[in-house]
């Protein structure tokens, strides 16, 4: 009997080990999502404010929503790296200081590419992703080249962009605009892919659009990266992007074990 019971003993705690630890291949499951509208790029502050909000009233699967400013948006980040969920951090064309230092000063190890190389997700709308901060020093395109570590650039004026096929099934809200900084399907290249497209112009230059990392699993999307055109539902389309298809890709949202099922989200300011 007492070699049954130790037995026992240490198959139970070998299958806990196990389900308690990530598999190759598994996706994370859907976290945290933190907006930040603090400053905005290429739209009126107000406008941001707005989208921010309706983005957070409406997104219906992530773990929790928050409103974060500059100073708070630093401790977040380090402390949703690495934390076994993939969590979201949604800019206004903006690029807060506390993830990357002005003037692309931290090519590597930034706050911000440790959250992305850890799993992470960041989502841009209005001015060039991780292009300005505060207007301490504009990043330019090594901003997003140093986060990816290949040499993608978004010059995309005047681009007249449609939904997809994948655009009108997740994003039903996007409609026909003219994009000035895309993604392009041929720049993104190895160990980088292009996930999933909303809309494009039918020769390779996307927005909205996920793009993924194989070997990190952190994702960069983008919609509506125009200036301007205040009007545009940006909270909408990345609620739908988030809910719609980001919440399945990555394997359904993060449940807490003390929380019951019937989770209430609610739009937040927390204190980090």
């Amino acid at each position: 009997m007492k070699n049954v019971i130790i037995f026992a003993t240490f198959a139970l705690g070998y299958f806990l080990a196990i389900a308690a630890t990530p598999l190759l291949g598994v996706a994370a499951p859907l976290g945290e999502v933190a907006i930040y509208t603090e400053r905005a790029g290429w739209m009126g502050q107000p406008a941001a404010v707005r989208e921010g909000e309706e983005l957070a009233d409406l997104l219906k699967k992530a773990k929790d929503v928050v409103t974060l400013t500059g100073k708070e948006i630093g401790p977040w980040a380090e402390k949703h790296t690495d934390n076994g969920q993939s969590d979201i951090i949604v800019t206004f064309g903006d690029f807060p200081e506390a993830l990357y230092t002005p003037g692309n000063a931290e090519p590597d190890d930034s706050v911000a590419e440790k959250f992305l190389e850890g799993g992470n997700i960041f989502l841009n709308t209005a001015d060039y992703i991780f292009y300005v901060v505060n207007g301490a020093g504009t990043n330019g395109v090594d901003g997003l080249k140093n986060m990816m570590d290949i040499n993608a650039d978004m010059w995309a004026d005047d681009t007249a962009i449609k939904p997809t096929a994948d655009g009108e099934k997740y994003t039903p809200t996007l409609a026909a605009f003219t994009s000035a900084r895309t993604f392009k399907r041929a720049q993104i290249v190895n160990p980088w892919e292009v996930e999933v497209v909303f809309g494009d112009n039918g020769s390779g230059f996307l927005d909205p659009v996920i793009v993924h990392d194989t070997q990190t699993d952190g994702r960069i999307g983008i919609a509506y990266q125009l200036p301007g055109n205040d009007g545009l539902p940006r909270g909408k389309v990345f609620a739908e992007m988030i809910d719609n298809y980001l919440a399945d890709a990555l394997g359904g949202a993060a449940v807490d074990p003390n929380e019951k099922a019937t989770t209430t989200w609610a739009h937040i300011k927390s204190d980090f």
